[in-house]
């Protein structure tokens, strides 16, 4: 899993290279669900705590995450889950962006210094 893991990190920055609407705190975010996710045992779908995911992102508000999951999920990183019970979280599961196995960074537009 830990090369799946790498794939989908190396897939999201060769995405966000190319979104202009992405900021700062939705990279911090999405970084911060793909520590999460690795910390879940790479589970399809997990679930967290707003009060985790503020933490780990380093966010300074529970509207600033909203709005962060917001975007993520509209833009097709993510997909949020509602939980019948708010002790258990937030169901994430993140989007897949690369084809098993088969995203080539070098293919990829990126300037590399």
């Amino acid at each position: 899993m830990r090369n799946n893991f790498v794939s989908q990190i190396d897939a999201f920055y060769s995405k966000m290279t190319k979104d202009p609407k992405i900021s700062a705190n939705h990279i911090t975010t999405y970084l911060a669900l793909a520590n999460l996710w690795s910390l879940n045992s790479y589970a399809p779908t997990f679930h967290v705590t707003p009060e985790d995911i503020l933490c780990h992102a380093k966010l300074d508000s529970p509207q600033e995450l909203r709005a962060c999951l917001k975007y993520l999920e509209k833009a097709k990183y993510i997909k949020t889950y509602s939980t019948r019970i708010p002790s258990n979280g937030i169901g994430i599961k993140l989007i897949s962006l690369y084809k098993n196995g088969t995203h080539n960074p070098q293919n990829d537009n990126r300037i590399i210094k």
